[in-house]
Parts: C-alpha cells; sequence; structure tokens
C-alpha cells in the first residue's frame, strides 16, 4: 500500500508540474513545443509544481494535527484557516495561482466566518486539485463518511457550490478506490454507485446552513444539484471512452477542466485511456487545451495510485519540488 500511496501523492505533483508550462497553451502551441514524440520524453531539470500542489501540502498539514483521527469541524476549520491563509502569503505562490482561491483567503484571513468568506457560486477546480491527502487517510483505516466530510469541507472554505463540494468528495473517493484496488474498468461503475447513494447526503456538522440560498428548498436538494453534475460528467467519459479517440483532445470530449467536475472528467477519462502507462497518461493530460496542469495533476494521481511509485519516471520523482512536504504526505497514510 505505502507504494501506492506514494505513487499518489508523487504522480499528483508531477502531473502538476508537467502540465504547469502548458496551462495556458493553445493545443497548436502545445504541439509546436511539445511534439507529441518528445512531450514526456525530456528531463526538465528541477520540476516546479503550481498552486494545486501546494494548496494540497496546507490539506495535509491540517491533517497532519490529527494522528488519531478525531476530527473536529472547528478545529478541522481553524487549522484549514492557517495553512490557506500561510499559503496565501507565500512567496513561492507566483504560479497563476486561482482567483476564488486567493479571494477566499483573504476574507478568510480578515476573520469573516467561513461561510461570508467563501466564493457561494464558484464550483472551479481549485476544490479539488488539492484533496489527494485526504484520500490517504483510508489507508489507515478512516472511514469513507468522515473523508466525504473532510473533503466537501475543504473546497467548501473557498469553493462552496454544490458541485465543487462533490466533485471534491467524488475525485478523492477516485483515489481512495483505487488506493483499495479497485481495477480500471469498473472504476466509472463503482463511482456512479457512489455518486447516487451520496446525491442527497447533506453533511450538516461541516457544512452548516450554506446550502440555504436561492433556489434550493432543502439541504438535500441544494447538494444533489452538485452531484447530478458529477453524474454527467461521469457519463461524458463512459462516452467517451466508447469513442475510443485517445488522440482527440480530451477537453472537447469531456470539458476543459477550470471547474471542478470537468477537472475529475477529463483527468479519468485522460487515466482510462492508459490505466497502465503513466507516461501515455502524463503526455495526455499536459496535451490539453484546458487547465492542463490540474487535469495532468489529477490523471497523476490516478494513475500513481493505480500502478504505484515504481512505475513512475524516477528522475522526475528524485527532481520534484517540496520533496520534504511531499515525504510528510505519504506519511499520513
Amino acid at each position: 500500500m505505502k507504494n501506492k500511496i506514494a505513487g499518489a501523492v508523487y504522480g499528483m505533483a508531477i502531473g502538476d508540474a508537467l502540465g504547469y508550462p502548458t496551462e495556458f497553451m493553445s493545443m497548436a502551441e502545445i504541439e509546436n513545443n511539445y511534439p507529441v514524440d518528445q512531450a514526456i520524453a525530456k528531463d526538465f531539470g528541477m520540476l516546479m509544481v503550481t498552486d494545486d500542489t501546494q494548496m494540497a501540502i496546507a490539506v495535509a498539514k491540517m491533517l497532519a494535527h490529527f494522528p488519531n483521527h478525531n476530527f473536529e469541524p472547528k478545529t478541522v476549520e481553524n487549522l484549514l484557516r492557517k495553512y490557506f491563509i500561510e499559503w496565501y502569503h507565500d512567496p513561492r505562490n507566483n504560479r497563476a495561482p486561482g482567483m476564488t482561491c486567493l479571494r477566499a483567503c483573504e476574507q478568510l484571513e480578515k476573520g469573516l466566518a467561513w461561510q461570508n468568506a467563501t466564493v457561494k457560486n464558484s464550483k472551479g477546480c481549485g476544490a479539488n486539485m488539492r484533496v489527494v491527502p485526504l484520500a490517504l487517510l483510508a489507508a489507515r483505516g478512516l472511514d469513507h463518511a468522515t473523508i466525504a466530510k473532510l473533503a466537501q469541507f475543504q473546497s467548501a472554505l473557498t469553493h462552496a457550490h454544490p458541485t465543487a463540494l462533490a466533485a471534491a468528495d467524488l475525485t478523492t473517493m477516485t483515489v481512495v478506490f483505487l488506493l483499495e484496488g479497485c481495477p480500471p474498468e469498473n472504476l466509472l461503475n463503482k463511482l456512479k454507485e457512489y455518486a447516487l447513494a451520496q446525491s442527497r447526503v447533506y453533511h450538516k456538522d461541516y457544512l452548516k446552513s450554506i446550502w440555504n440560498r436561492p433556489p434550493f428548498r432543502t439541504a438535500e436538494d441544494f447538494i444533489e444539484h452538485g452531484w447530478q453534475d458529477c453524474l454527467a460528467v461521469l457519463k461524458k467519459v463512459e462516452k467517451a471512452l466508447l469513442l475510443d479517440q485517445k488522440e482527440k483532445d480530451p477537453c472537447l470530449l469531456t470539458g476543459e477542466g477550470w471547474i471542478a467536475e470537468e477537472a475529475l472528467g477529463t483527468a479519468l477519462l485522460c487515466f482510462l485511456y492508459y490505466p497502465k502507462d503513466p507516461n501515455k497518461v502524463f503526455r495526455r493530460a499536459i496535451m490539453t487545451s484546458g487547465d492542463s496542469d490540474s487535469i495532468a495533476c489529477l490523471a497523476g494521481a490516478f494513475v500513481g495510485a493505480h500502478n504505484g511509485i515504481e512505475a513512475l519516471h524516477q528522475p522526475w520523482v528524485e527532481n520534484i519540488e517540496y520533496k520534504e512536504e511531499l515525504k510528510a504526505m505519504i506519511a499520513l497514510g
């Protein structure tokens, strides 16, 4: 299991770093600068990550305070607030961070209640790009329900759209299921079953009354809206796999990845195209017209969780930024 945990963590960071240079490029620009046969073949020296990995490290720092998994919502909130604000002021936070995260962190620093600091209508992929540390807790026996609550709550502090919450939960469980040995060919069905089972489960102990806004009449209606968006993108992934158009930009099939459910869906598609070949997964994920670093970050976590760290290109493992923090993250599992 440790091999797979390390694979998920390093796969996340390597994918993030490889996708960083192509995030704002068109497909034509990517193809000119990163020919297909060279996109993942060369070594880049030190691999620099983006806010995706930096914020995952912030979540991991919060989790390190709970070695016995006695999570209490107010304490979780205070620690997430602390480490998100720490990230906000980090001089290395200069890698095109998401505006929603910056805006929410600014408000959190002012001392506002998280319900007022968060961006209520944002479902940007900042909600789920940082969830890998939460999935590792399953390896220590933490129940799925608690992991789901934590996944949704860490999203809620910055992105409180119901789809952001559901996508953060579903992304976390994708890594959990792979760590637990779910075969890739069964993964979509397992995710659909999970989404349907959770579709009207509202975690009031963490989320409080964040649901209470138009057009939602109940907490269950609110969260169901998010799960329906996630189920819709899973159906798109299923359809794309049947088309078998691996050389087509996956963003045209499952979305550009700027929003949470599309980041999950497109990353999942890249992984399911080549579940046993991390290099092909990375190549497909970074050669995308959308949010390439976040897509590759999640796809890397999935393929690393499935295949383990030994399957990853070892010079990248050795030269990834934030190595000590990544080792601390692995220790959570």
